[in-house]
């Protein structure tokens, strides 16, 4: 595990060193097992999605987000807001799974869900997401979070869930999270979707991000979620994108000694 670990963090800096000399767009190659989904997907936003009864599908007929996943959303919106946070902030909405929680259970002040995606887009507005403390902000998390930032908002609990994107975003999204996510209370979580072809890869994929995290001062525990996907379950689906019989939520809190207001 620890040279898997090794060479991975050293693949991923090659990766990004590759990705900056290419000016930062698209996906660099060999990219190795720790991608977020089985594959990136860099034209994801230019193309149609589809809503089918309890799944999301791509283009492709990837799955974006299926309703087999409601049990771990609710625990996710529990770790972001169930001590008491009244500011969250949710990165992609999907089929609106963790907000409709957050929503109903929890009743957040301010309520914050980025979304890029344009047919996703007009789902919210078709299902009348303008609410009372709910802010939709529509655009790429990367060009909207330096806004809110400018804004000076700060969150008790965030939760990150995109498609399509590669494993260095979802770095570069935690190296914006001690700009946004509040200290001392602030708890932070993700769809842990890492490398979900392989059990062994997945564990490295967890390690290198709670390496990565630790760096800007979070410690990250994973909670073992023992969960069933049958076979039936992805019919109509291209590919699964979960195969393992335990999901390990990630809850990301601030070290003690850098817990300062």
């Amino acid at each position: 595990m620890d040279i898997a670990v090794t060479a991975e963090l050293l693949l991923g800096a090659s990766i990004r060193t590759e990705m900056s000399s290419s000016g930062g767009s698209g996906v660099a190659s060999g990219a190795g097992p720790v991608e977020q989904e089985p594959c990136t997907k860099p034209d994801y936003l230019s193309t149609d999605v589809r809503y089918d009864n309890d799944v999301l599908l791509d283009r492709d007929g990837d799955a974006v987000m299926m309703e087999w996943e409601r049990p771990l959303m609710d625990a996710h919106a529990s770790i972001i807001a169930g001590r008491g946070g009244q500011t969250v902030m949710n990165v992609g909405f999907g089929m609106g799974i963790i907000d409709s929680i957050l929503q109903e259970k929890h009743s957040p002040k301010l309520h914050v869900i980025i979304e890029a995606h344009p047919g996703v887009l007009a789902k919210m507005d078709e299902e009348n997401w303008d609410r009372p403390g709910v802010r939709i902000v529509r655009g790429k998390w990367q060009d909207e979070i330096p806004k809110l930032v400018e804004e000076g908002i700060k969150f008790d609990g965030i939760f990150f869930d995109t498609y399509g994107e590669h494993f260095t975003d979802l770095e570069n999204f935690h190296n914006l999270l001690p700009q946004i996510l509040k200290k001392a209370s602030g708890v932070y979580s993700f769809f842990n979707g890492l490398a979900p072809d392989n059990i062994f890869f997945h564990g490295v994929a967890c390690q290198c991000v709670k390496l990565q995290l630790g760096g800007i001062g979070l410690d990250t525990e994973f909670a073992s979620c023992e969960m069933e996907v049958s076979d039936e379950t992805w019919k109509g689906v291209r590919r699964k994108y979960w195969h393992n019989g335990t999901y390990y939520l990630p809850i990301c809190t601030w070290r003690t000694t850098d817990r300062r207001a």
